[in-house]
Parts: structure tokens; sequence; C-alpha cells
């Protein structure tokens, strides 16, 4: 094992923290908004946003008289016949905080506008604090800023930092309260345990599927109680505020609270859909599980295929000696696992999307199997086609994710057998650029996150295996263009002209806020 590595699983080194601020300005370099496709899950939150804000309710109604279209992801209340999001509140209450600094010194504040701030502390900011967080918790030095560096850009992940969906508002609350739970209940600290028993139960407030991925938590809770009985309480009775709070929301704007905005859907093919089961949660099927881990338009493995590798990472550790490293390791492996079984029976695929976007809230969890695995790739000892075979993949995945993320992170696969091939190259080559921080260009964030991935390997890896990482590189950038072999969807071409007639830069933007 390299010094490097050694140094990067150890204490922590002075510059530390300095990606985290390339990070932010990679991610806040592009702002892929397009107004005229109407995102159902960001406009009804955007307008319930502004709802609170003028008129303190949480019915979107007056938004829509003044003629802005909520979308399909909306609920009916059957008392008063009033809209709402079908979502949980929590991303709401966030963008109204952005709604809120976006009318600072504006006499009337556009929907773009609004939507700029809503998404940098509803995605952006939650994705750079879960970074600093697992950085300083669990994935310190070369090693760790290169596994968080996969997470954040290499994943679908960096797509949803761009958006208010949730997924990244999400992960933040669970990951953070997670780790914290277990530190404090093994460490008997009852204070930072029951922090970290709202902040998990906090996510649930924000993405209704994040209550599957509090039961692994629950059960090391279970576990831990006969010898931390008093940290165990503490992170359950830290859990029932939020809870608590979200079982108010639905009883004051549905009547019940065990009634969802999805029990209530006014769309008539979501309602036949969140009929089935449990709210759409039915039997696994090879479909969904097709779907969300193998399929080349949304599939897992082909927008993450490191996720392999995290997975091996975690299942490792999770048989390694007693202590800190392995409760952690075990229970992130649960989560992740018990999420992959949950939409593998679902009876829905979660609409426009980049990725498998309810897998995107658990992808924080292989973070720690990235740094353990780090240990088999780089150092002295093992062969240098390992660190082209990381980089490689690190680097199919940065390209791809990098250019969802930055041109069209809104992919509707109706009509798209492959959305690489068939939207994204065809809009970077012919110069569709988002709106920009700084007139740089989307090739200019690829390029700059592509040398500085390898400048991390760098620091990572002997001679010979940073020569590996280069020539990985450059057969990964080849695997992307390769692509454009897989045969497109016959509705391909008109996909793609849509896309193009509804590009935003330059337009005009609704007003949100008279």
């Amino acid at each position: 094992m390299s010094a490097a590595l050694d140094a990067g699983t150890g204490r922590r080194g002075q510059g530390e923290w300095w990606w985290l601020v390339a990070l932010a300005a990679v991610l806040l370099a592009a702002f892929p908004y397009f107004e005229q496709t109407r995102n159902a899950n960001e406009r009804p939150r955007m307008l319930q946003a502004a709802a609170l804000l003028e008129q303190g309710t949480w019915a979107i109604d007056g938004q829509i008289r003044r003629g802005l279209e909520p979308g399909p992801d909306v609920s009916r209340d059957p008392r008063t016949g009033a809209l709402y999001p079908n979502k949980p509140p929590g991303t709401t209450v966030v963008a109204a905080v952005g709604v809120a600094a976006a009318e600072v010194g504006q006499e009337e504040v556009t929907l773009r506008r609004a939507t700029w701030f809503a998404r940098l502390l509803g995605g952006v900011l939650p994705t750079i604090l879960l970074c600093g967080w697992l950085g300083r918790r669990l994935a310190r030095g070369p090693g760790g800023t290169l596994a968080l560096a996969i997470y954040a850009l290499a994943t679908p992940a960096a797509a949803y930092a761009h958006l208010l969906y949730g997924h990244q508002l999400t992960a933040c609350l669970l990951w953070i309260g997670a780790v914290l739970v277990v530190d404090a209940v093994r460490e008997d600290r009852r204070g930072y345990a029951a922090l970290g028993g709202c902040l998990a139960a906090a996510s649930v407030t924000v993405e209704y599927a994040a209550a599957f991925a509090g039961i692994p938590l629950a059960v090391f809770v279970v576990v831990w109680m006969r010898r931390r009985w008093q940290a165990a309480l503490a992170a359950t009775a830290g859990a029932i505020g939020p809870i608590a709070l979200l079982g108010l929301y639905h009883a004051q704007v549905y009547g019940s609270p065990l009634r969802t905005g999805y029990h209530l859907v006014i769309d008539a093919g979501f309602a036949a859909k969140h009929g089935e089961g449990f709210l759409g949660l039915v039997a696994p099927s090879w479909q969904a599980f097709h779907a969300h881990v193998l399929s080349c338009e949304s599939g897992l493995l082909w927008w993450a295929p490191l996720a392999v590798v995290g997975l091996a990472g975690l299942i490792d550790l999770s048989f390694g000696p007693d202590g800190r490293e392995r409760s952690h390791a075990r229970v992130h492996l649960a989560i992740f696992a018990g999420l992959v079984a949950i939409c593998a029976s679902l009876n829905f695929e979660g609409g426009w999307r980049v990725g498998p976007r309810y897998l995107v809230a658990v992808l924080p969890g292989l973070v720690l199997g990235w740094c353990h695995a780090l240990r088999w790739v780089f150092g002295p000892e093992r062969p240098a086609w390992r660190a082209g075979l990381w980089m490689m993949l690190l680097t199919w995945s940065a390209i791809i994710n990098g250019l969802a993320a930055n041109l069209w992170p809104h992919f509707d696969l109706t009509n798209i057998n492959q959305p690489v091939s068939e939207v994204l190259l065809p809009l970077w080559r012919a110069g569709f650029a988002p709106y920009m921080a700084v007139d740089v260009g989307v090739t200019t964030v690829l390029v700059v996150t592509l040398v500085g991935l390898l400048a991390i390997v760098g620091v990572l890896a002997t001679r010979a295996q940073l020569i590996f990482s280069v020539v990985g590189m450059a057969v990964g950038i080849g695997m992307v263009a390769a692509t454009t072999a897989i045969p497109p969807h016959p509705r391909s071409a008109a996909n793609l002209r849509y896309i193009e007639k509804v590009w935003e830069p330059p337009g005009s933007s609704a007003v949100l806020v008279p």
C-alpha cells in the first residue's frame, strides 16, 4: 500500500478541504434550467414555496390561478378541493428559504431566479455539506477525496445536485444522521444520538422512501440497546419529532396523519400506479430490477459502474474486525441493499430521471466501500492494470453524468433507448449550453473534472499505475463515443428536436412572486 493511501485513511492533511471549493465551483458552473419543460418534480414545489411566503398556505391554487401550471405531480384535498404537491413538504420548506433569498433587492421574482436559489439550497449546498461531513468522519485524506469525488461527480448525484428533486437533501439528512447515530450510540453520546435520530428521520419529510432506509438504522439501535440503552433511547426520541411534524402536515392538508399525497393524486395514470400494493410497492420483479440496476437507459450499473466496487468494499468491511468501521459498513450495506430491493418491487420507474433516481439518496453509503476498495487498486504491490480499469470506469461515469448534470438532466425515457448517444452527445456537438456562471462552456467543466480526478489519482498511484490510469482515461472517453453505435429509438430524432425547441437561453421567465 502506498504511503499516500496510508495517509489518506489516517490523519487529516492540511490541504484536505481544498476539493470542496473545487466541487462547489464545478456544481455551480452551469444552471440547466428549461422553463417550458414544466418539470413535474420541481414546479409544484416552487409554487408551494411561493404560496407559503405570499399567503401562508400549503395550497398552490393561488399560483395556478395566476397561470403557473403545476404539472401532473399534484394531489387534491377531498374535503376542500385544494391542490398540493404530492410530495412530502421538506423540500418545499427549503425552497421557500430560497425564494425569500431571491426576493432580496427585487421588485418581482421570476421563476428562473427563484429556482436557482432553491436549487442552490436544496441541491448544491446539501451535496457539499454531505461531502464535507463524510470527509471528516469516514473518508479522510486523498483516498477519501477520490471516493467522495466519485460520489459527487461520477454518479447521478451530480445531476440531482443541479435540481430540486429532494434526493440530495434527503441524502444529506439521512447520512449525516446515520453516521451520527452509529458513532454516538457506540460511544454513548446521548445528545449526538438524539441529533442523529432527528436528522435521519427528517429525511422522510423530504422523501418518503427514506423511511425504508431507516429500518437498518433502527435495527442497529435495537442491537445496541442492551449495551448503550440511554443513547439508543435518545436516538429513538430524536426521530419522533420530524415524523410527528410530517403527520401533522398530512392531517392538515389531507385530513389524516397516515394519508399522503400519493393516496390522492389527480393524474389518472399516477393514481392507478399508486393504487396497486402499498402506494405502488408490489412484489419484486425482474422488469423493475432491470430498469433500476441493469438497463442502459437508467440502470445503476450503466450510470455508476463503480458501484459494484463500492459494494464489494462494504461487504469486505462488514466481515472485518469488530469496531466502528464494521458497524458503519454493515449499516451502509443494509441501507443500500434494502433500497435496491424496494426499487425492484416498484411498479413505476421514476418518470423524468437521470439514472435510477430512487437510489440516489443512498449512493453516499458506497463512499466507505470505495475508500476501502482503493487498497485493492493503488499501492506498490498492486498490478498497474487495476488502476487503468478503475480510471476507465471513472472517466466513463464522470463524462456521462457530467453531461447530464450540465446539459439536460430531464430525460423522458419514453422515446429514448440510450440518453448519452441520443440526447447528450448531439446537444454537446451542436454547441448547446445552459446558463453559465462564467461563459466557459460545458466542455471546460468536463475537462476540469477529469483533470482534477486524474490529479487525485496521481497522489495515490505509482508511476506505472499513473500511466495505466491515463490509458484508462483515454479508453473511457472512447467508450462514451462508442455509445453512438447503439441503435436509437425510432422517435429519438423527434425527441431531440423537442429538446432543442424548448432550450432556454436566451428566454423570458414567468413571474413567481409579484
